[in-house]
C-alpha cells in the first residue's frame, strides 16, 4: 500500500513508518520538524517537510494518491494548551480537516487518526470505555475531541473513506524526547542515567496506562491488514503508579537511588483504558511486558547519553508549528526534569 504518515519523524510516528516499511508498504513521512528529527526517519522512506496546516500538504495528498493516511502529527501538551489554545485549535483541528478534505478529494481509502485518553470526563469508575462520557478539561483534550468529531462527520458523509480513531494511553519507548510536563519514563531514564534524582510531585500514587511503542506500531500495521472502523482505546488495561514506573526504570538503570518529592499538582488521579473493543475487533493485544519495554527503553537512552554530545532537553517544548506526535498523549505532569 501507499501510505502517508504525518508526524513520522517523531517518537511514535517514526516507529510506525519503520514498521510499515518493513511490511513492504510504500511509505511517505510528512513532518515539519518542530519536535521530530530527520534521523528518526527510517531508510527507504520518502520524507516531505511540511506543516499539516499548509495547503501544500493537501496538494501533496492529491498528487500522490495515497491509499492510507496515518495521522500522528499534532500538539500534545496539556499545560501548554492552556497558554496557547488558538494554536492547539489550529493545528489539531484545522490541520486534521485539511488532511481530511484532501483525503476525500484524492480518493484515500483509509484514514487513521490518533487521539488521546484525556478526552474522557473524569470519573471514579475505571477503566475508561469508548462509550464513556467525553468532557475534556483542557484545550488539548477539546481540540482532539473536536478533531474526532470531524473525522466521524467525514466518515458519515463519505462512506468510501474508512476511518479509525485510536485513543492512546501513555506510550513510551526508544526515541521519546524529554520535554514539557509529561513523558515520565523518558524523564526518569535520562535523570537516573545522568546520576541525578528526579523530583516526583505529590506522593507518586497517580496512575496511567503505559504501553510500549512497539505494540503501538504492531497495532497500526494490523489496521492496514484488517481495516476496522470506529473509535478504540489503545493501552494495556493495567494502571501503574508514578512510583511503580520510577522503580522499574531505576531497576533497569541499576540504581537504588530514591526520588525526591515535591508538592502535588492538580491533575487527574487515575487513567486506565479498557481495550476489549480493539481486542474483539482485531484480536490484538500488547505483547511486550512493561518490564521488558522499560529495559529496551533504558538501553536506548543509555546509548544516547553515552554517544551524544551534552544537551539540555528539559526546557524544550512545542513551538506554534505542528509537532511530530513525539510524546505520550496523557502525560503525568508530576516529575521535574
Amino acid at each position: 500500500m501507499k501510505v502517508l504518515v504525518t508526524g513520522g519523524a517523531g517518537f511514535i510516528g517514526s516507529h510506525i513508518a519503520e514498521a510499515y516499511r518493513d511490511r513492504g508498504h510504500q511509505v511517505t513521512v510528512l513532518d515539519d520538524f518542530s519536535t521530530g528529527v530527520p534521523a528518526n526517519v527510517p531508510d527507504g522512506v520518502q520524507l516531505v517537510e511540511l506543516d499539516i496546516c499548509d495547503p501544500a500538504a493537501g496538494k501533496l495528498i492529491e498528487r500522490e494518491r495515497f491509499d492510507v493516511i496515518n495521522h500522528h502529527a499534532g500538539l500534545i501538551s496539556v499545560p501548554e494548551s492552556f497558554r496557547i489554545p488558538v494554536a492547539y485549535t489550529t493545528v489539531n483541528v484545522v490541520g486534521t480537516v485539511n488532511l481530511l478534505e484532501a483525503a476525500v478529494r484524492s480518493g484515500v481509502g483509509q484514514f487513521i487518526f490518533v487521539s488521546t485518553s484525556v478526552v474522557y470526563a473524569e470519573q471514579e469508575r475505571m477503566p475508561y470505555r469508548e462509550d464513556d462520557p467525553t468532557v475534556p478539561t483542557s484545550p488539548y483534550g477539546v481540540s482532539k475531541l473536536a478533531a474526532e468529531e470531524f473525522v466521524n462527520m467525514y466518515a458519515r458523509k463519505y462512506p468510501s473513506l474508512r476511518t479509525t480513531i485510536l485513543r492512546y494511553g501513555n506510550v513510551f519507548g526508544p526515541r521519546q524526547r524529554v520535554y514539557g510536563e509529561g513523558n515520565l519514563v523518558a524523564a526518569c531514564a535520562t535523570k537516573l542515567l545522568s546520576g541525578d534524582r528526579p523530583t516526583i510531585f505529590g506522593d507518586g500514587t497517580h496512575t496511567r496506562d503505559y504501553i510500549y511503542v512497539g505494540d503501538i506500531a504492531e497495532l497500526n500495521c494490523r489496521l492496514l491488514e484488517q481495516p476496522v472502523t470506529g473509535t478504540f482505546n489503545v493501552g494495556t488495561g493495567i494502571e501503574r503508579t508514578v512510583l511503580e514506573v520510577y522503580r522499574e526504570v531505576a531497576r533497569a538503570v541499576g540504581t537504588d537511588r530514591e526520588p525526591l518529592f515535591g508538592p502535588p499538582r492538580i491533575e487527574q488521579a487515575r487513567i486506565v483504558l479498557s481495550i476489549e473493543r480493539i481486542q474483539q475487533a482485531l484480536g490484538w493485544q500488547p505483547s511486550v511486558s512493561f518490564s521488558e519495554g522499560i529495559a529496551r527503553t533504558v538501553a536506548w537512552f543509555r546509548t544516547q547519553i553515552t554517544n551524544a554530545s551534552p544537551r539540555d532537553e528539559a526546557s524544550t517544548e512545542h513551538t506554534l508549528r505542528c509537532s511530530s506526535g513525539a510524546g505520550d498523549t496523557a502525560g503525568v505532569g508530576n516529575l521535574q526534569r
